[in-house]
């Protein structure tokens, strides 16, 4: 992902609410994270921005990505100081019961058992922020950012917290063809006909869920591809085979579920303009690159570098074995 460096320092917002009178055992207020590119808050030198559901947080350019679900949700599958990373949910959780703390302290909140952790998840509770243990939760806008690790870092990382609309890679919080589980581009634009790429924009996005109380479909994630990346990639989702190949199995999901839940939607920056295309690869239909006029093939060389980083894959998609062999991390 593309990190915005600044040089100016971070201002300790939440040191600042600490000191504020408030009843015993109450939930902090929410900080007031900047809405505007002109207050945005700084990123340190060698930070960069992670985003989910139009919140964005920023972390040390070195943490790399997990799983929350073995993160955070079921801590005790794997405990120990584990690598810093930012975990975000998408993986099932393990029918397992991690249990609580004697002291009053959940276990799940310490930094020994999880390592230091940036988790994202979705919230019903009201805006604010919470302590407990080497943890600090703040709720913005339906999102709690879940942060542990050391207090002065941790206070850094809160300090970041702030809602976007397009976020550091490019990618709008909300996308039309999210909302619409067959949706395909468009207007259309043949992918083999796009020269000059400048930069692509991969942006993760749920599918509508059925029934009464469902999410709106917000960001997951995103990454970016600059330059000569950028221009490759798009060559490599050219290159492939027109067609889904045996990776459509429609006879193994319900229709209502057959198109999975979730999309990447790609936005192409070149010569001729901006252009969509969406990977498809969590249901039993529709499987493949669109761009609006041909389905091609999702092939491994095309695949690995949209499912990178914060855009990884965890499990949730349905298919052949094939497809697990090109989601999932192999590391």
């Amino acid at each position: 992902m593309r990190g915005v460096v600044k040089a100016a320092a971070i201002v300790l917002a939440v040191g600042v609410l600490a000191a504020c009178a408030r009843p015993a055992g109450a939930p902090e207020p929410a900080a007031s994270p900047a809405e505007s590119a002109a207050d945005l808050p700084a990123l340190p030198a060698g930070w960069r921005w992670e985003s989910f559901g139009g919140v964005q947080v920023g972390v040390p350019g070195d943490w790399g990505w997990d799983n929350q679900a073995i993160r955070l949700d079921a801590w005790c599958v794997k405990p120990g100081d584990h690598p810093p990373a930012v975990a975000r949910p998408g993986g099932p959780i393990p029918a397992i019961a991690c249990g609580g703390g004697t002291n009053g302290t959940p276990p799940g909140s310490l930094i020994a058992n999880t390592g230091w952790t940036v988790g994202f998840g979705r919230t019903d509770q009201s805006d604010g922020i919470t302590r407990e243990g080497d943890r600090t939760t703040v709720r913005r806008d339906s999102v709690e950012v879940i942060v542990q690790a050391p207090e002065q870092l941790r206070d850094r990382i809160v300090a970041t917290v702030h809602r976007v609309t397009v976020d550091d890679a490019g990618c709008p919080v909300t996308h039309q063809i999210s909302t619409g589980p067959d949706l395909r581009p468009a207007p259309p634009a043949d992918v083999t006909a796009l020269h000059d790429v400048t930069s692509l924009s991969a942006c993760k996005y749920p599918l509508p869920e059925a029934g009464p109380g469902r999410v709106p479909p917000r960001l997951l994630s995103g990454l970016r591809l600059d330059g000569a990346a950028a221009a490759d990639e798009v060559r490599r989702i050219a290159a492939a085979p027109a067609g889904s190949g045996d990776l459509d199995t429609p006879a193994d999901c319900l229709p209502e579920a057959a198109h999975g839940n979730e999309i990447i939607v790609l936005l192409v920056r070149s010569a001729t303009g901006l252009a969509e295309m969406t990977m498809r690869y969590a249901g039993c239909v529709q499987n493949g690159f669109d761009d609006g006029t041909t389905v091609r093939r999702l092939t491994k060389a095309a695949v690995a570098p949209l499912v990178a980083g914060p855009n990884r894959i965890y499990g949730g998609f349905s298919g052949p074995p094939e497809k697990a062999d090109l989601l999932l991390p192999h590391d």
